[in-house]
Protein backbone atom coordinates (compact mmCIF):
# COMPACT_ATOMS: atom_id res chain seq x y z
CA UNK A 1 0.00 0.00 0.00
CA UNK A 2 1.43 3.69 -0.78
CA UNK A 3 2.54 5.84 2.20
CA UNK A 4 0.74 8.73 2.49
CA UNK A 5 2.54 11.70 0.96
CA UNK A 6 3.96 14.42 3.73
CA UNK A 7 1.91 17.10 2.63
CA UNK A 8 -1.31 15.25 2.94
CA UNK A 9 -0.40 13.62 6.28
CA UNK A 10 -0.02 17.21 7.95
CA UNK A 11 -2.48 19.21 6.14
CA UNK A 12 -4.26 21.05 9.05
CA UNK A 13 -6.92 20.27 10.65
CA UNK A 14 -8.04 23.57 11.95
CA UNK A 15 -7.66 27.19 12.22
CA UNK A 16 -5.15 26.85 15.36
CA UNK A 17 -2.70 24.28 13.10
CA UNK A 18 -2.74 26.20 9.83
CA UNK A 19 0.51 28.16 9.00
CA UNK A 20 0.31 31.73 7.92
CA UNK A 21 -3.23 33.49 6.07
CA UNK A 22 -3.92 35.23 9.34
CA UNK A 23 -6.23 37.79 7.91
CA UNK A 24 -7.95 35.06 6.27
CA UNK A 25 -8.23 33.11 9.12
CA UNK A 26 -9.61 35.92 11.91
CA UNK A 27 -12.27 36.99 9.05
CA UNK A 28 -13.11 33.27 8.84
CA UNK A 29 -13.55 32.62 12.65
CA UNK A 30 -15.88 35.52 13.05
CA UNK A 31 -17.94 35.21 10.58
CA UNK A 32 -18.51 31.41 12.54
CA UNK A 33 -18.77 33.03 15.81
CA UNK A 34 -21.12 35.78 15.00
CA UNK A 35 -23.20 33.82 12.43
CA UNK A 36 -22.47 35.58 9.12
CA UNK A 37 -21.22 32.75 7.00
CA UNK A 38 -21.53 34.26 3.34
CA UNK A 39 -23.04 31.72 0.95
CA UNK A 40 -20.35 31.54 -2.13
CA UNK A 41 -16.51 31.93 -1.57
CA UNK A 42 -13.63 32.72 -3.97
CA UNK A 43 -10.09 32.27 -2.60
CA UNK A 44 -6.98 33.28 -4.85
CA UNK A 45 -3.68 32.82 -4.61
CA UNK A 46 -0.86 30.92 -6.18
CA UNK A 47 -0.33 27.12 -5.54
CA UNK A 48 0.64 25.50 -2.49
CA UNK A 49 -0.79 28.16 -0.25
CA UNK A 50 -3.58 26.53 1.62
CA UNK A 51 -6.54 27.54 -0.37
CA UNK A 52 -8.18 24.00 -1.02
CA UNK A 53 -7.18 23.40 2.73
CA UNK A 54 -8.71 26.37 4.10
CA UNK A 55 -11.99 25.41 2.39
CA UNK A 56 -11.99 22.03 4.07
CA UNK A 57 -11.87 24.04 7.11
CA UNK A 58 -14.75 26.35 6.42
CA UNK A 59 -16.58 23.16 5.42
CA UNK A 60 -15.77 21.58 8.55
CA UNK A 61 -16.37 24.57 11.03
CA UNK A 62 -20.28 25.39 9.59
CA UNK A 63 -20.90 21.29 9.84
CA UNK A 64 -19.07 21.47 13.58
CA UNK A 65 -20.97 19.97 16.26
CA UNK A 66 -18.65 21.53 19.02
CA UNK A 67 -21.07 23.41 21.24
CA UNK A 68 -18.55 26.50 21.36
CA UNK A 69 -18.30 28.44 18.16
CA UNK A 70 -15.00 30.01 19.02
CA UNK A 71 -13.71 26.02 19.10
CA UNK A 72 -15.10 25.43 15.29
CA UNK A 73 -13.89 23.33 13.87
CA UNK A 74 -12.41 20.96 16.58
CA UNK A 75 -11.31 18.05 14.66
CA UNK A 76 -12.76 15.63 16.69
CA UNK A 77 -16.38 15.26 16.13
CA UNK A 78 -18.17 13.33 13.77
CA UNK A 79 -18.71 16.14 11.10
CA UNK A 80 -15.21 16.78 11.19
CA UNK A 81 -13.82 13.09 11.34
CA UNK A 82 -15.53 12.61 8.16
CA UNK A 83 -14.93 15.41 5.94
CA UNK A 84 -11.01 14.82 7.07
CA UNK A 85 -11.20 11.23 6.18
CA UNK A 86 -13.06 12.32 2.90
CA UNK A 87 -16.52 10.52 3.32
CA UNK A 88 -18.77 13.07 3.91
CA UNK A 89 -21.39 13.07 1.48
CA UNK A 90 -22.57 16.75 1.52
CA UNK A 91 -19.08 17.94 1.25
CA UNK A 92 -18.80 17.68 -2.67
CA UNK A 93 -14.97 18.46 -3.81
CA UNK A 94 -14.81 19.18 -7.61
CA UNK A 95 -11.61 19.81 -10.28
CA UNK A 96 -12.89 22.06 -12.69
CA UNK A 97 -9.94 21.15 -15.04
CA UNK A 98 -11.67 18.02 -15.82
CA UNK A 99 -15.37 19.21 -15.03
CA UNK A 100 -15.30 22.01 -17.91
CA UNK A 101 -18.60 21.86 -19.98
CA UNK A 102 -22.07 23.44 -19.34
CA UNK A 103 -23.51 19.63 -18.40
CA UNK A 104 -21.34 19.54 -15.28
CA UNK A 105 -22.63 23.09 -13.74
CA UNK A 106 -26.03 22.08 -14.61
CA UNK A 107 -25.84 19.08 -12.51
CA UNK A 108 -24.92 21.06 -9.54
CA UNK A 109 -27.57 23.12 -9.33
CA UNK A 110 -29.91 20.61 -9.68
CA UNK A 111 -28.43 18.41 -6.53
CA UNK A 112 -27.62 21.72 -4.78
CA UNK A 113 -31.73 21.55 -4.43
CA UNK A 114 -31.85 18.64 -2.39
CA UNK A 115 -31.04 19.37 1.80
CA UNK A 116 -28.24 17.74 3.38
CA UNK A 117 -28.00 14.20 3.95
CA UNK A 118 -26.14 13.86 7.14
CA UNK A 119 -24.88 17.35 7.88
CA UNK A 120 -25.97 21.15 8.80
CA UNK A 121 -24.37 22.90 5.61
CA UNK A 122 -24.31 20.98 1.90
CA UNK A 123 -20.86 22.47 0.61
CA UNK A 124 -19.49 22.62 -2.72
CA UNK A 125 -15.63 22.97 -3.15
CA UNK A 126 -14.74 24.17 -6.82
CA UNK A 127 -10.99 24.03 -7.63
CA UNK A 128 -9.26 25.65 -10.09
CA UNK A 129 -12.74 27.50 -11.07
CA UNK A 130 -10.58 29.36 -13.59
CA UNK A 131 -11.05 26.48 -15.97
CA UNK A 132 -14.84 26.28 -16.17
CA UNK A 133 -16.08 26.88 -19.44
CA UNK A 134 -18.20 30.24 -20.07
CA UNK A 135 -21.31 27.97 -20.28
CA UNK A 136 -20.89 26.73 -17.31
CA UNK A 137 -20.24 30.20 -15.71
CA UNK A 138 -22.77 31.39 -17.00
CA UNK A 139 -25.34 28.37 -15.78
CA UNK A 140 -23.78 28.86 -12.25
CA UNK A 141 -24.84 32.32 -12.13
CA UNK A 142 -27.82 32.58 -10.41
CA UNK A 143 -27.54 29.67 -7.92
CA UNK A 144 -24.37 31.15 -7.10
CA UNK A 145 -26.16 34.82 -6.53
CA UNK A 146 -29.65 33.28 -4.41
CA UNK A 147 -28.05 29.89 -3.37
CA UNK A 148 -30.15 27.59 -0.80
CA UNK A 149 -30.36 28.56 3.04
CA UNK A 150 -28.26 24.77 3.26
CA UNK A 151 -25.66 25.10 0.48
CA UNK A 152 -22.16 27.11 0.90
CA UNK A 153 -20.13 27.31 -2.56
CA UNK A 154 -16.24 27.63 -2.11
CA UNK A 155 -14.52 28.79 -5.35
CA UNK A 156 -10.31 28.33 -5.58
CA UNK A 157 -8.67 29.43 -8.14
CA UNK A 158 -4.82 30.58 -9.01
CA UNK A 159 -5.97 33.08 -11.88
CA UNK A 160 -8.59 35.17 -10.82
CA UNK A 161 -8.36 37.74 -13.67
CA UNK A 162 -9.95 34.34 -16.07
CA UNK A 163 -12.76 34.42 -13.29
CA UNK A 164 -15.39 36.60 -15.25
CA UNK A 165 -16.47 40.10 -13.08
CA UNK A 166 -20.33 38.81 -12.83
CA UNK A 167 -18.95 35.60 -10.84
CA UNK A 168 -16.46 37.77 -8.68
CA UNK A 169 -19.44 40.36 -7.68
CA UNK A 170 -21.47 37.15 -6.30
CA UNK A 171 -19.01 36.18 -3.85
CA UNK A 172 -16.55 37.37 -0.71
CA UNK A 173 -13.06 37.53 -2.37
CA UNK A 174 -9.99 36.06 -0.49
CA UNK A 175 -6.30 37.03 -1.72
CA UNK A 176 -3.94 34.08 0.33
CA UNK A 177 -0.17 35.33 0.06
CA UNK A 178 3.05 33.33 -0.30
CA UNK A 179 3.85 31.93 2.62
CA UNK A 180 7.23 33.17 4.14
CA UNK A 181 10.79 31.90 4.06
CA UNK A 182 10.88 31.98 7.80
CA UNK A 183 7.43 30.21 8.49
CA UNK A 184 8.08 27.91 5.87
CA UNK A 185 11.35 26.70 7.65
CA UNK A 186 10.24 26.30 10.88
CA UNK A 187 7.09 24.99 9.96
CA UNK A 188 9.67 21.77 7.94
CA UNK A 189 11.97 21.66 11.07
CA UNK A 190 8.55 21.16 13.24
CA UNK A 191 7.59 17.94 10.49
CA UNK A 192 11.19 16.67 10.16
CA UNK A 193 11.41 16.56 14.01
CA UNK A 194 7.98 14.47 13.84
CA UNK A 195 8.91 12.18 11.24
CA UNK A 196 12.50 11.59 12.65
CA UNK A 197 14.49 13.22 9.77
CA UNK A 198 17.62 14.96 10.87
CA UNK A 199 18.02 18.06 8.87
CA UNK A 200 21.63 20.13 8.14
CA UNK A 201 21.91 23.45 9.58
CA UNK A 202 20.42 25.67 6.54
CA UNK A 203 18.35 22.54 4.87
CA UNK A 204 15.23 24.45 5.65
CA UNK A 205 16.02 27.81 5.00
CA UNK A 206 17.41 26.33 1.21
CA UNK A 207 13.74 23.65 0.97
CA UNK A 208 12.56 27.24 1.50
CA UNK A 209 13.65 29.69 -0.92
CA UNK A 210 13.23 26.98 -3.64
CA UNK A 211 9.79 26.33 -2.76
CA UNK A 212 8.98 30.11 -3.21
CA UNK A 213 6.33 30.28 -0.78
CA UNK A 214 4.38 27.48 -1.84
CA UNK A 215 4.36 24.93 1.63
CA UNK A 216 2.82 22.12 -0.54
CA UNK A 217 6.13 22.30 -3.17
CA UNK A 218 8.37 22.62 0.67
CA UNK A 219 7.32 19.29 1.88
CA UNK A 220 7.24 17.79 -1.36
CA UNK A 221 11.14 18.29 -1.32
CA UNK A 222 11.54 17.44 1.80
CA UNK A 223 9.76 13.83 1.40
CA UNK A 224 12.03 13.39 -2.09
CA UNK A 225 15.10 14.50 0.20
CA UNK A 226 14.11 11.77 2.76
CA UNK A 227 13.62 8.86 0.38
CA UNK A 228 17.81 9.59 -0.94
CA UNK A 229 19.01 7.29 2.15
CA UNK A 230 19.30 7.12 5.74
CA UNK A 231 21.64 9.88 8.03
CA UNK A 232 21.22 13.61 8.11
CA UNK A 233 19.86 15.63 5.22
CA UNK A 234 22.20 17.55 3.86
CA UNK A 235 22.99 20.86 2.04
CA UNK A 236 24.95 19.21 -0.92
CA UNK A 237 21.90 16.98 -1.29
CA UNK A 238 19.09 20.28 -1.50
CA UNK A 239 21.55 22.04 -4.12
CA UNK A 240 21.93 18.18 -6.19
CA UNK A 241 18.14 17.35 -6.35
CA UNK A 242 17.31 21.24 -6.79
CA UNK A 243 20.00 22.05 -9.05
CA UNK A 244 20.74 24.93 -7.24
CA UNK A 245 23.74 27.17 -6.96
CA UNK A 246 25.37 26.57 -3.00
CA UNK A 247 24.24 29.50 -0.72
CA UNK A 248 28.73 29.48 -0.77
CA UNK A 249 29.47 30.93 -3.17
CA UNK A 250 25.96 33.91 -3.02
CA UNK A 251 27.66 34.59 0.28
CA UNK A 252 31.51 34.92 -1.16
CA UNK A 253 30.37 37.14 -4.19
CA UNK A 254 28.50 39.61 -1.67
CA UNK A 255 31.77 39.30 0.43
CA UNK A 256 33.63 40.14 -2.18
CA UNK A 257 31.43 42.90 -3.67
CA UNK A 258 31.63 44.42 0.04
CA UNK A 259 35.48 44.07 0.29
CA UNK A 260 35.67 45.77 -3.17
CA UNK A 261 37.88 42.52 -3.92
CA UNK A 262 37.79 41.90 -7.42
CA UNK A 263 39.79 38.56 -7.91
CA UNK A 264 37.42 37.25 -4.76
CA UNK A 265 34.03 38.29 -7.02
CA UNK A 266 35.42 36.64 -10.26
CA UNK A 267 36.51 33.58 -8.12
CA UNK A 268 32.57 33.48 -6.84
CA UNK A 269 31.62 33.78 -9.93
CA UNK A 270 33.29 30.63 -12.00
CA UNK A 271 32.93 28.68 -9.11
CA UNK A 272 28.90 28.53 -9.76
CA UNK A 273 30.11 27.95 -13.82
CA UNK A 274 32.22 25.31 -12.64
CA UNK A 275 29.28 23.31 -10.30
CA UNK A 276 27.55 23.56 -13.64
CA UNK A 277 24.66 25.55 -11.73
CA UNK A 278 22.10 27.95 -13.04
CA UNK A 279 24.16 30.92 -13.53
CA UNK A 280 21.06 33.09 -14.22
CA UNK A 281 19.43 31.67 -11.18
CA UNK A 282 22.33 32.40 -9.14
CA UNK A 283 22.11 35.86 -10.26
CA UNK A 284 18.74 35.97 -9.32
CA UNK A 285 20.03 34.56 -5.40
CA UNK A 286 22.36 37.58 -5.71
CA UNK A 287 19.85 40.28 -6.47
CA UNK A 288 17.75 38.67 -3.84
CA UNK A 289 19.92 38.47 -0.82
CA UNK A 290 21.21 42.51 -2.01
CA UNK A 291 17.54 43.55 -1.87
CA UNK A 292 16.85 42.50 1.47
CA UNK A 293 20.65 43.59 2.44
CA UNK A 294 19.39 47.18 1.33
CA UNK A 295 16.24 46.78 3.01
CA UNK A 296 17.92 46.08 6.31
CA UNK A 297 20.32 48.84 6.24
CA UNK A 298 18.14 51.41 5.22
CA UNK A 299 15.32 50.51 7.56
CA UNK A 300 16.70 48.90 10.27
CA UNK A 301 13.78 46.34 10.76
CA UNK A 302 13.85 42.98 10.95
CA UNK A 303 10.20 42.91 10.90
CA UNK A 304 10.28 43.04 6.97
CA UNK A 305 12.86 40.57 6.68
CA UNK A 306 11.42 37.33 5.18
CA UNK A 307 14.87 35.61 6.11
CA UNK A 308 16.21 32.69 8.43
CA UNK A 309 18.01 33.20 12.19
CA UNK A 310 21.26 32.00 10.42
CA UNK A 311 20.91 34.76 7.37
CA UNK A 312 19.86 37.42 9.63
CA UNK A 313 23.42 37.32 11.55
CA UNK A 314 24.94 37.79 8.13
CA UNK A 315 22.65 40.47 7.50
CA UNK A 316 23.40 42.14 10.63
CA UNK A 317 27.38 41.99 10.19
CA UNK A 318 26.91 43.07 5.80
CA UNK A 319 24.72 46.16 7.30
CA UNK A 320 27.59 47.61 9.14
CA UNK A 321 29.75 47.36 6.07
CA UNK A 322 27.63 47.96 2.99
CA UNK A 323 26.40 51.63 1.60
CA UNK A 324 22.99 51.85 -0.08
CA UNK A 325 24.06 53.36 -2.74
CA UNK A 326 26.86 51.01 -3.68
CA UNK A 327 23.74 48.18 -3.06
CA UNK A 328 21.37 50.52 -5.47
CA UNK A 329 23.98 49.95 -8.31
CA UNK A 330 24.53 46.72 -7.20
CA UNK A 331 21.22 45.58 -7.82
CA UNK A 332 20.45 47.87 -10.59
CA UNK A 333 23.49 45.98 -12.50
CA UNK A 334 22.94 42.25 -11.43
CA UNK A 335 19.02 43.13 -12.35
CA UNK A 336 19.04 43.86 -15.69
CA UNK A 337 21.27 40.40 -16.57
CA UNK A 338 18.64 38.06 -16.99
CA UNK A 339 18.07 38.59 -20.73
CA UNK A 340 21.99 38.85 -21.46
CA UNK A 341 23.08 35.84 -19.63
CA UNK A 342 19.56 33.58 -21.51
CA UNK A 343 21.05 34.74 -24.97
CA UNK A 344 25.04 35.37 -24.81
CA UNK A 345 26.94 32.46 -26.57
CA UNK A 346 30.08 33.87 -24.14
CA UNK A 347 28.77 31.76 -21.05
CA UNK A 348 28.62 33.35 -18.02
CA UNK A 349 31.20 36.36 -19.34
CA UNK A 350 28.13 39.01 -18.90
CA UNK A 351 28.01 38.42 -15.39
CA UNK A 352 31.79 38.40 -14.97
CA UNK A 353 32.05 41.91 -16.77
CA UNK A 354 28.98 43.26 -14.23
CA UNK A 355 31.32 42.13 -11.20
CA UNK A 356 33.95 44.01 -12.64
CA UNK A 357 32.31 46.91 -13.42
CA UNK A 358 30.29 47.15 -10.18
CA UNK A 359 33.61 47.39 -8.28
CA UNK A 360 35.78 49.23 -10.56
CA UNK A 361 33.86 51.35 -12.97
CA UNK A 362 31.87 53.84 -9.73
CA UNK A 363 35.45 54.55 -8.80
CA UNK A 364 36.50 56.48 -12.03
CA UNK A 365 34.19 59.29 -13.12
CA UNK A 366 36.41 59.56 -16.09
CA UNK A 367 37.92 56.32 -17.68
CA UNK A 368 40.49 55.30 -20.86
CA UNK A 369 40.93 52.28 -21.14
CA UNK A 370 44.59 51.83 -22.00
CA UNK A 371 48.19 51.34 -20.18
CA UNK A 372 50.60 53.75 -20.63
CA UNK A 373 52.53 53.86 -24.10
CA UNK A 374 55.77 52.24 -24.50
CA UNK A 375 58.94 54.02 -23.71
CA UNK A 376 59.88 53.13 -27.08
CA UNK A 377 57.45 54.41 -28.41
CA UNK A 378 57.80 57.78 -30.15
CA UNK A 379 55.22 60.52 -29.04
CA UNK A 380 52.29 61.76 -30.99
CA UNK A 381 51.84 65.08 -32.06
CA UNK A 382 49.86 67.36 -29.90
CA UNK A 383 46.30 67.76 -30.43
CA UNK A 384 45.17 71.24 -31.26
CA UNK A 385 43.91 72.82 -27.43
CA UNK A 386 40.23 72.19 -27.65
CA UNK A 387 37.57 74.78 -26.81
CA UNK A 388 37.06 75.64 -22.92
CA UNK A 389 33.49 74.98 -22.82
CA UNK A 390 33.92 71.44 -24.24
CA UNK A 391 37.02 69.94 -22.32
CA UNK A 392 38.69 66.63 -24.37
CA UNK A 393 37.92 63.34 -22.10
CA UNK A 394 41.72 61.85 -21.64
CA UNK A 395 43.12 59.25 -24.00
CA UNK A 396 46.05 57.09 -23.63
CA UNK A 397 46.98 54.54 -26.21
CA UNK A 398 47.33 50.62 -25.46
CA UNK A 399 51.10 49.74 -26.39
CA UNK A 400 50.67 45.75 -26.75
CA UNK A 401 48.49 44.72 -29.90
CA UNK A 402 49.12 46.10 -33.31
CA UNK A 403 47.61 48.21 -34.20
CA UNK A 404 47.10 50.44 -31.27
CA UNK A 405 43.46 50.63 -30.35
CA UNK A 406 42.46 54.05 -28.72
CA UNK A 407 39.18 53.47 -26.42
CA UNK A 408 37.43 56.06 -25.18
CA UNK A 409 34.55 56.81 -22.93
CA UNK A 410 32.60 59.36 -20.89
CA UNK A 411 30.31 58.82 -17.98
CA UNK A 412 29.48 62.52 -17.93
CA UNK A 413 26.08 63.49 -20.10
CA UNK A 414 27.63 65.59 -23.15
CA UNK A 415 25.52 66.77 -25.85
CA UNK A 416 25.87 65.50 -29.13
CA UNK A 417 27.02 68.72 -30.48
CA UNK A 418 29.89 69.18 -27.77
CA UNK A 419 31.08 65.36 -28.34
CA UNK A 420 31.40 66.69 -32.01
CA UNK A 421 33.56 69.92 -31.18
CA UNK A 422 35.62 67.57 -28.77
CA UNK A 423 36.24 64.80 -31.18
CA UNK A 424 39.85 64.23 -32.15
CA UNK A 425 41.24 65.25 -35.36
CA UNK A 426 41.21 61.87 -37.98
CA UNK A 427 44.56 60.43 -37.87
CA UNK A 428 46.01 57.64 -40.46
CA UNK A 429 45.18 53.95 -39.28
CA UNK A 430 47.24 52.14 -41.57
CA UNK A 431 47.37 54.59 -44.43
CA UNK A 432 43.99 55.29 -44.19
CA UNK A 433 42.11 58.37 -42.81
CA UNK A 434 38.75 58.30 -40.90
CA UNK A 435 37.11 60.65 -39.79
CA UNK A 436 35.05 60.71 -36.51
CA UNK A 437 31.49 60.50 -38.23
CA UNK A 438 33.49 57.69 -39.81
CA UNK A 439 34.49 55.62 -36.68
CA UNK A 440 30.82 56.29 -35.35
CA UNK A 441 28.91 54.68 -38.08
CA UNK A 442 31.72 51.40 -38.56
CA UNK A 443 31.03 51.32 -34.47
CA UNK A 444 27.39 51.13 -35.11
CA UNK A 445 27.24 48.95 -38.23
CA UNK A 446 29.69 46.45 -36.28
CA UNK A 447 27.99 46.20 -32.94
CA UNK A 448 24.40 45.62 -35.07
CA UNK A 449 26.44 42.42 -36.64
CA UNK A 450 27.14 41.46 -33.20
CA UNK A 451 24.04 41.44 -31.96
CA UNK A 452 22.87 39.66 -35.46
CA UNK A 453 25.26 37.15 -34.86
CA UNK A 454 24.15 36.66 -31.33
CA UNK A 455 20.67 36.45 -32.60
CA UNK A 456 20.86 34.44 -35.78
CA UNK A 457 19.47 30.83 -34.20
CA UNK A 458 16.59 32.55 -32.61
CA UNK A 459 16.13 34.89 -35.99
CA UNK A 460 16.19 31.43 -38.13
CA UNK A 461 13.81 29.53 -35.31
CA UNK A 462 11.56 33.07 -35.95
CA UNK A 463 11.69 31.87 -39.46
CA UNK A 464 10.25 28.26 -39.45
CA UNK A 465 6.69 28.29 -38.63
CA UNK A 466 6.29 30.88 -41.38
CA UNK A 467 8.50 28.59 -43.67
CA UNK A 468 10.70 25.57 -43.06
CA UNK A 469 12.21 25.69 -46.32
CA UNK A 470 13.47 29.38 -45.68
CA UNK A 471 14.68 28.10 -42.13
CA UNK A 472 16.41 25.19 -43.66
CA UNK A 473 17.87 27.48 -46.07
CA UNK A 474 19.34 29.87 -43.34
CA UNK A 475 20.99 26.96 -41.96
CA UNK A 476 23.79 27.47 -44.83
CA UNK A 477 24.12 31.16 -44.65
CA UNK A 478 25.28 33.26 -42.00
CA UNK A 479 25.99 36.94 -41.36
CA UNK A 480 29.21 38.87 -42.24
CA UNK A 481 28.57 42.33 -42.22
CA UNK A 482 26.24 45.50 -41.96
CA UNK A 483 26.21 48.14 -44.08
CA UNK A 484 24.54 51.01 -42.87
CA UNK A 485 20.65 49.63 -43.03
CA UNK A 486 21.34 46.50 -45.38
CA UNK A 487 22.88 42.98 -43.74
CA UNK A 488 25.11 41.01 -45.94
CA UNK A 489 24.70 37.43 -45.94
CA UNK A 490 27.01 35.03 -46.63
CA UNK A 491 25.60 32.10 -48.47
CA UNK A 492 27.89 28.93 -48.59
CA UNK A 493 26.69 28.31 -52.32
CA UNK A 494 24.89 29.70 -55.72
CA UNK A 495 21.90 27.59 -55.05
CA UNK A 496 21.46 29.05 -51.92
CA UNK A 497 22.15 32.53 -52.66
CA UNK A 498 19.72 32.22 -55.90
CA UNK A 499 17.23 30.76 -53.31
CA UNK A 500 17.08 33.02 -50.95
CA UNK A 501 17.28 36.49 -53.42
CA UNK A 502 13.92 34.87 -54.50
CA UNK A 503 11.18 37.95 -53.38
CA UNK A 504 9.57 35.63 -51.39
CA UNK A 505 12.13 34.20 -49.61
CA UNK A 506 13.49 37.85 -49.32
CA UNK A 507 10.77 39.40 -47.54
CA UNK A 508 10.15 36.98 -45.19
CA UNK A 509 13.75 36.99 -43.51
CA UNK A 510 13.56 40.79 -43.69
CA UNK A 511 9.96 41.05 -41.96
CA UNK A 512 11.32 38.66 -38.90
CA UNK A 513 14.58 40.03 -39.08
CA UNK A 514 13.00 44.00 -38.51
CA UNK A 515 11.01 42.44 -35.82
CA UNK A 516 13.47 40.64 -33.52
CA UNK A 517 15.60 43.84 -34.13
CA UNK A 518 12.99 46.40 -33.86
CA UNK A 519 14.41 48.20 -37.25
CA UNK A 520 14.16 48.58 -40.71
CA UNK A 521 17.12 46.68 -42.47
CA UNK A 522 17.65 45.38 -45.75
CA UNK A 523 19.41 41.90 -46.34
CA UNK A 524 21.81 41.32 -49.60
CA UNK A 525 23.26 37.98 -50.27
CA UNK A 526 27.14 37.08 -51.74
CA UNK A 527 28.47 34.28 -51.81
CA UNK A 528 32.18 36.03 -51.83
CA UNK A 529 33.88 36.13 -49.17
CA UNK A 530 35.77 39.53 -48.42
CA UNK A 531 39.49 39.61 -48.41
CA UNK A 532 40.95 40.97 -45.08
CA UNK A 533 39.37 44.18 -44.70
CA UNK A 534 41.61 47.52 -44.79
CA UNK A 535 39.51 50.08 -44.26
CA UNK A 536 38.61 51.60 -40.72
CA UNK A 537 35.28 49.42 -40.82
CA UNK A 538 37.73 46.23 -41.28
CA UNK A 539 39.90 47.38 -38.63
CA UNK A 540 37.01 47.89 -36.21
CA UNK A 541 35.50 44.95 -36.67
CA UNK A 542 39.17 43.24 -35.95
CA UNK A 543 39.73 45.38 -32.94
CA UNK A 544 36.33 44.46 -31.92
CA UNK A 545 37.12 40.60 -32.08
CA UNK A 546 39.59 41.04 -29.51
CA UNK A 547 38.64 39.91 -26.10
CA UNK A 548 40.32 43.21 -24.12
CA UNK A 549 38.99 45.31 -26.55
CA UNK A 550 35.31 43.80 -26.12
CA UNK A 551 35.89 44.12 -22.27
CA UNK A 552 36.54 47.38 -21.92
CA UNK A 553 33.66 48.56 -24.40
CA UNK A 554 30.90 46.35 -22.45
CA UNK A 555 32.18 46.99 -19.15
CA UNK A 556 32.46 51.16 -19.61
CA UNK A 557 29.82 51.23 -22.94
CA UNK A 558 32.96 52.52 -24.69
CA UNK A 559 33.56 53.50 -28.68
CA UNK A 560 36.81 52.89 -30.41
CA UNK A 561 37.54 56.71 -31.55
CA UNK A 562 40.68 56.14 -33.29
CA UNK A 563 43.33 53.38 -35.10
CA UNK A 564 46.76 54.08 -34.87
CA UNK A 565 50.15 51.99 -36.34
CA UNK A 566 52.08 51.31 -34.12
CA UNK A 567 55.70 52.83 -34.41
CA UNK A 568 58.83 52.23 -32.98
Amino acid sequence: MASQSLYRKWRSQTFAELIGQEHVVQTLRNAIIEERVAHAYLFTGPRGVGKTTMARLLAKAVNCTDPNPAARPCGQCPACVAIAEGRAVDVIEMDAASHTSVEDAREIIERVQFRPAEMRSKVYIIDETHMLSTAAFNALLKTLEEPPDHAIFILATTEVHKVPATILSRCQRFTFTRHGIAATSNHLRQIASAEGLSLEAGVPEAIARAATGSMRDALGVLEQLASFGQGMITLEQVHSLLGMTAAAEVHALIEALLDADVGAALRAVNGVSEQGADVRQFTRDVVERLRTLLLFRATNDRSLLDVGEDELRNLEVWAQRAEPGDLVEWIKLLSGLDYQLRTTPYGHLPLELAVVEALVAPKRPEVSVAPRPSPKRSEPARRPEPSAAAPEPPRQREPDPPPEIVIETVIMPVAPEVLDQAAPPPRAARGLSASPEEFQAANADMSLLERIEAEWDEIKRNVRPHSPTVQALLNSIRPIDVEGNTIVLLASSPFHKDNLERASNTKLVEQVINKQLGGNFAIRCTIETKPEARDIRGQIRHARNDEHVRAALNIFEARIVDIEEETD
